[in-house]
């Protein structure tokens, strides 16, 4: 009881509850709670049906065609709609008796219908398994209130694949069992016997493989094995293509495109036209972008069987804008399908003879598996990337392994142009590679790169607002909502990425006037947000920026305008966006921005590694500004990760029967 306001309640699970009368009824439905009924058509459906209607709803869907401009489809969706209404309402009672909370009721509902709550009593740790955004602790405690033994070996096998899941997320391929045993008996209690129970159930599933001392969990390890098997049998292979006169053909395409490539351009491009399967790389700088263009020139192929990707909806953009070619996401090109496969694959592969991947470091595991499964029987297959920029955000080290194995021709380009190498941008990033701290310009010179101390969170997140706000417009003339990323090594912390979105959202849209929170995230209307997943019904990719421009509550929508294109949003489809001020460097890998500003700092502990501070810095085209905490920036360049990603990739390209 508060002294001041009396009596006071909390709530722990609200739903609307339909009201009874024709007239609240009608507002009820009319108010888009449903969707296919807005206010015009709740009005006559009332009409018709009167305080009947919500029973016609629930069992007689199909009489609503006996309404005037209701035909028999639209009457079978409405009732599908009603339907998954009171399904979703029926699912968040049951996690409420259970004690968990009920806001993500539909998601699971989408992933079993009608048999979610049968599913969930049967087996609460399907949950983990099979729906996205639920671990094992929440299907634990729905085990518990359901009265599963805490010594059920199903629990310790759950257990398990969690484990090597948290080993996946970190991305790994594999763990040892050694450690696999470890954490299995700090997170279940799992003694050795209940832990070879565990493994020996999953075994017997073919959920995971074991590799001498080593756990692999599937798909992954099927996968790393289909990787291998087509690698080798491209490496093996002759490209579609024959070439009598490989320099020539360079030196042609040289004056046709009107440029000069250097010698060892020259030698590089010979190399990869002799090649089915390769991989090009280097370092900012380096004429990687030139060499493809000349290549691309070259081929004696027609253009529609090149096809030219990347591995999000930014990279794309850039390899098409440097190219002068269409270039598409890799899951464009493989036609993925949302909550399904690639509809391109073995038995439907890509018609292209020839596929470029840009940008090649950003693929995982399980696109590569894709990828190759989905070439035509001739095709080649050339890989694009720098592979001392963070590896893949999933599960895997693919670029990495192909070039350390040896079992694929690498070209490495490291001779630095001389425009390139004018800009401390370019020079830094290889300063970085090779161990050394960056330089700054003299004082007082106007320069590509800076780099500004602070003594702590409060001081770096004023001098950020300052920076972003103030002095990079007037300086360089940069549009702090348009031109400047802020990037940072993690979301958490009071200098990750949610705390600096909330400080530059102070300073830069400080009376937004509406603003929508989902989950832990606010959007505000004239915010600045980023597509975090690709949506082929918009098109729009993973990556891309634009502004919120409105928020309309009585439709439970935004409008956000990307790249010039306003696109709708329902409230619950905010999950595909986040406020974009401020993103981790993982987030940004495949973009560039005229100018970035990295924040680091003593808190960002061991993320303050040498290859992020790398990909953030070649994020920048026109400027990068360093914001560093003591010895931040230090402690990174010497970080060489003393643990590397376990995978088997690289041992079967090197040996097929390990």
């Amino acid at each position: 009881t508060d002294p001041s306001w009396g009596r006071q309640f909390r709530a722990s699970l609200l739903w609307n509850r339909p009201p009874a009368g024709p007239e609240g009824i009608a507002a009820y439905l009319g108010s888009g709670i449903v969707k296919g009924i807005g206010p015009g058509l709740a009005a006559r459906l009332v009409e018709h049906f009167g305080a009947d209607l919500l029973d016609v709803l629930e069992k007689a869907p199909d009489r609503l065609a006996e309404v005037k401009g209701v035909g028999a489809k639209l009457a079978q969706d409405i009732g599908r709609a009603w339907g998954e209404r009171k399904g979703v309402r029926d699912v968040m009672a049951f996690l409420h008796e259970h004690g968990l909370p009920p806001g993500r009721a539909k998601r699971i509902w989408e992933a079993y219908k009608e048999r979610t709550i049968a599913v969930l009593k049967r087996d609460p740790y399907a949950l983990a398994r099979e729906v996205q955004g639920f671990g094992f602790r929440t299907s634990d405690q729905l085990a518990e209130r359901l009265g599963i033994d805490r010594d059920a070996p199903e629990r310790h096998r759950a257990g398990l694949l969690h484990v090597l899941g948290e080993a996946t997320d970190g991305g790994h391929t594999g763990m040892s069992t050694a450690e696999a045993r470890e954490r299995l008996a700090a997170l279940t209690g799992a003694d050795a016997a209940a832990f070879d129970l565990a493994l020996e159930g999953l075994l017997g599933l073919r959920a995971v493989e074991r590799v001498g001392e080593e756990l692999f969990p599937e798909p992954l390890a099927s996968q790393e094995r289909r990787i291998a098997l087509v690698v080798r049998d491209l490496a093996a292979g002759r490209p579609p293509w024959r070439l009598k006169d490989a320099a020539g053909q360079i030196a042609a395409a040289e004056a046709r495109l009107d440029l000069a490539l250097s010698a060892s351009q020259r030698l590089a491009a010979t190399a990869l036209l002799g090649a089915r399967i390769a991989v090009l790389t280097g370092g900012p700088g380096t004429g990687k972008t030139t060499l493809v263009r000349t290549l691309l020139d070259a081929l004696p192929l027609p253009l529609d069987e090149v096809a030219l990707a990347a591995p999000t909806g930014r990279a794309a953009k850039r390899l098409a804008e440097s190219t002068g070619r269409e270039a598409k996401t890799l899951h464009r090109l493989l036609e993925a399908e949302p909550g399904r496969a690639f509809r391109r694959g073995h038995g439907r592969p890509l018609p292209a003879k020839m596929v470029i991947v840009d940008e090649a470091s950003m693929i995982d595991v399980n696109l590569m598996d894709a990828l190759l499964q989905a070439l035509d029987a001739e095709a080649a297959l050339w890989l694009v990337g720098d592979v001392d920029q963070l590896p893949s955000v999933g599960p895997g080290r693919v670029l990495g392994d192909l070039i350390e194995s040896g079992a694929v021709p690498v070209v490495r380009l490291e001779e630095i142009f001389r425009q390139a190498a004018q800009s401390l941008i370019v020079a830094n990033a290889h300063r970085l590679n090779q161990g050394a701290l960056p330089e700054a310009a003299p004082a007082g010179e106007l320069s590509d790169f800076y780099a500004i101390a602070v003594r702590d969170a409060e001081d770096a997140t004023a001098k950020l607002q300052v920076l972003v706000a103030e002095r990079m417009p007037a300086r360089f003339g940069f549009d702090p909502m348009a031109d400047v990323q802020v990037l940072c090594p993690t979301n958490r912390g009071s200098l990750g990425a949610k705390a600096l979105n909330d400080a530059l959202r102070a300073r830069l849209n400080p009376a937004p006037g509406d603003s929508v929170v989902r989950g832990d995230k606010l959007f505000a209307v004239g915010d600045r947000v980023m597509q975090i997943e690709n949506d082929y019904d918009r098109e729009v990719y993973n990556g891309d920026l634009g502004r919120l421009e409105a928020i309309d509550r009585g439709h439970r929508q935004v409008t956000v305008k990307i790249d010039g294109r306003p696109l709708v949003y329902g409230f619950d489809e905010l999950d595909a966006l986040q406020p974009a001020y401020a993103v981790t460097v993982h987030k940004a890998q495949g973009s560039e921005y005229p100018a970035v500003v990295l924040v680091l700092a003593r808190q960002h502990g061991r993320l303050l590694r040498r290859d992020l501070v790398y990909t953030a810095l070649t994020r920048a085209r026109q400027l990068a500004v360093l914001l560093v905490e003591g010895d931040a920036l230090a402690r990174a360049v010497q970080d060489r990760p003393a643990h590397r990603r376990l995978t088997r990739l690289r041992t079967l390209l090197t040996d097929p029967n390990p």
